[in-house]
């Protein structure tokens, strides 16, 4: 094969090669313009970080992140986030937004995160009342107070309490049994007003608590009036008057198909002469036949049966 042929040859295909290579990389460095131009960078949590923590910088990161992904309070700045208080908790590896953190100069703990006008109030929960551990910080519930009767006579009552009532933070809490042992209880702290941390702290030593879960959009108020016992089982029973019909509805139907039965005679009928006076004058003799003996109680009476 002739040389200069082959010369040829490999100085296309070294250009080729280098044409390849200036194409890949300016299209790759256009890339990372694009890119560039669409990510920003952002503080995150390395961790999760509870409600009411003093953010600390070996919590936070700064990286870079979609602008389509990131919302208007995400915050650019390490400074900007150091020191402050948390009042929703973070979790690891989502941007810090302003809302989930307290004015400068907030202190940690729960008094920083607490609304203008109200007391955190803990309440003891177990795994029923506590809606099998769902229940967490920024949470909204119902609290229900189920009540033992305070007089003779009187009946237990349930009743919905508090409402759309914001959980501050779940915890737990060293506590003496009455044997003296001590024993850990679940908590949960709840965002109330001081006359509904009146309420519920009498509601949680004269009775039972149980917490229901709401929609974090729902404001609604229900007004309910309570249950009962009574309330349960009438409920119960209007249900099976609606499935059954009620005994006197049953046995008015039901007696308007059945043939009617005679009672079987117990005695023979006494019949009376159609020629008797009505006067009290002496009537003529009657011939008597066989007699019948009634019993009442202690007193027996013979019967004669006329012919």
């Amino acid at each position: 094969m002739n040389r200069r042929f082959l010369l040829a040859l490999a100085g296309a295909g070294f250009f080729g090669l280098l044409s390849i290579l200036a194409a890949k990389s300016y299209i790759q460095n256009k890339a990372n313009q694009q890119r560039a131009q669409e990510e920003t960078e952002v503080v995150i949590a390395t961790a999760d970080i509870p409600i009411g923590t003093e953010i600390a910088p070996d919590q936070i990161a700064v990286v870079k992140y979609p602008k389509r992904l990131l919302s208007q309070e995400a915050i650019i700045k390490r400074e900007e986030v150091v020191s402050r208080v948390t009042v929703a908790e973070i979790a690891a590896k989502t941007p810090i937004l302003t809302r989930y953190l307290a004015s400068p100069g907030t202190l940690a703990g729960l008094s920083g995160v607490l609304k203008q006008g109200m007391r955190a109030v803990s309440v003891r929960v177990d795994e029923a009342s506590g809606v099998s551990g769902f229940v967490a910080a920024g949470t909204y519930v119902d609290v229900i107070a189920i009540m033992p009767p305070q007089m003779e006579g009187a009946r237990q009552v349930s009743k919905v309490i508090l409402q759309n009532v914001r959980v501050l933070a779940g915890g737990q809490q060293m506590q003496t049994r009455n044997d003296g042992k001590a024993t850990l209880v679940n908590t949960i702290s709840l965002e109330v007003a001081p006359a509904q941390a009146e309420k519920l702290k009498l509601a949680e030593h004269e009775g039972k608590l149980q917490l229901s879960i709401r929609n974090t959009t729902d404001q609604i108020v229900e007004h309910t009036p309570g249950a009962t016992r009574r309330d349960v089982l009438a409920d119960e029973s209007l249900e099976r008057r609606a499935t059954f019909g009620t005994r006197n509805n049953y046995g008015a139907a039901n007696a308007a198909a059945a043939p009617v039965r005679p009672m079987p005679a117990m005695f023979p009928t006494i019949q009376i002469p159609a020629n008797a006076p009505a006067n009290g004058t002496a009537a003529k003799p009657v011939k008597v036949g066989p007699s019948v003996e009634l019993i009442e109680g202690s007193k027996r009476t013979r019967v004669d049966i006329l012919q």
